[in-house]
């Protein structure tokens, strides 16, 4: 993935976070409302607008900001919301809900290549207030007297809203914490310019090979660009990459579903079964030699005043009993040196 993929990833997640607070507030006010409690009523007003431009902040990036004032506003609206309402409404159980907030955002933070914020101490922060807001109502009360009947129901929904909004948050993070690492993982067995496996997956492909019984129909072949370095010299290394992203595609589209790997520099490496036999039922010499003469006549057209012809040469080598990985490749290697060697644009396969 690269940074402006990961950029929007990250963002998106902090745009759900944030639709989601605007949502709860707004729900929020037209309960304050249908109580009478005014002080929370300009309190959600005020946090709605918060987040109708919190929209605008994240959209500039501008994340730490966000987190400091959107966690700032979550603690006072909860510590003033339990003070009005008192201890046995439930609104206290968010400030431990706005723990997964505090790690959710942290997360993100870092993806976008920002400074990670100090989670544990928010979380501090948030349980000495939710101490203090139990001291107050245990001692004084609360500022309102709703009645047991409410409170009972509105302790139930604030129960059940912090398990739901506990449970997305972390859902949402373990998602993308998974879609991470196996991006990880693929940009570790995968190049980044043509998309095709590289040399470490090729290896171990190799390797899981040989522990069939049927290695012996398996076919390896080298293909390399032939003067792909006057290439870069005479229109420079953005061309140079054009071809190479444009060779890839054609290799795949001719070699099918057989492994193509791009082994280092203009260097590809082909490897297919005799055993797997497509429409056209094409053997290995076949597959190479269409390989060879597609790229031959093939204009790579890289701009209006650009436009480059190529040719490639390749090596290939049937499996041998007793082969190693290495011998194998050798092999191939040795037969791609020959065919450079005796004029280019050719298949070697024996010699």
């Amino acid at each position: 993935m690269n940074l402006s993929q990961n950029n929007r990833t990250a963002l998106r997640s902090l745009n759900i976070l944030n639709l989601f607070l605007l949502v709860s507030h707004t729900v929020l006010l037209i309960l304050f409302a249908a109580l009478g409690i005014e002080l929370m009523v300009g309190v959600n007003v005020v946090s709605i607008l918060f987040y109708s431009s919190s929209f605008v902040v994240i959209k500039k990036e501008k994340v730490t900001l966000y987190f400091i004032t959107m966690f700032l506003e979550i603690m006072i609206h909860m510590f003033l919301a339990v003070l009005c309402t008192g201890w046995n409404v439930g609104f206290q159980l968010y400030f431990i809900g706005c723990v997964a907030i505090v790690f959710y955002v942290d997360y993100f933070n870092g993806r976008l290549g920002k400074r990670h914020i100090k989670g544990r101490w928010f979380s501090v922060v948030s349980c000495i207030l939710y101490l203090t807001s139990f001291l107050i109502t245990r001692f004084f009360g609360a500022l309102y007297n709703l009645g047991e009947g409410f409170e009972l129901v509105a302790l139930v929904l604030n129960s059940v809203m912090v398990f739901v909004f506990v449970t997305l948050f972390f859902e949402i993070l373990l998602k993308y914490a998974i879609f991470y690492e196996e991006e990880i993982g693929r940009q570790a067995t995968h190049d980044k310019l043509t998309g095709m496996v590289n040399r470490h997956f090729l290896v171990q492909q190799l390797e899981d090979i040989y522990a069939r019984q049927n290695i012996s129909t398996y076919w390896l072949a080298i293909l390399d660009i032939d003067n792909f370095k006057g290439i870069n010299d005479k229109y420079g290394h953005l061309c140079g990459d054009f071809v190479l992203k444009t060779m890839a595609e054609l290799i795949k589209q001719v070699c099918g579903e057989r492994t193509v790997c791009r082994w280092g520099g203009e260097e590809f490496v082909i490897v297919g079964s005799d055993s797997d036999q497509d429409e056209r039922n094409r053997s290995s010499s076949d597959i190479l030699d269409e390989v060879r003469k597609c790229v031959a006549i093939k204009d790579f057209v890289y701009d209006e005043d650009t436009t480059v012809n190529l040719t490639v040469t390749i090596g290939a080598a049937h499996y041998q009993e007793d082969q190693t990985v290495d011998q194998w490749i050798s092999t191939a290697d040795a037969r791609l040196y020959t065919g450079k060697q005796s004029g280019k644009n050719k298949v070697v396969e024996s010699g």
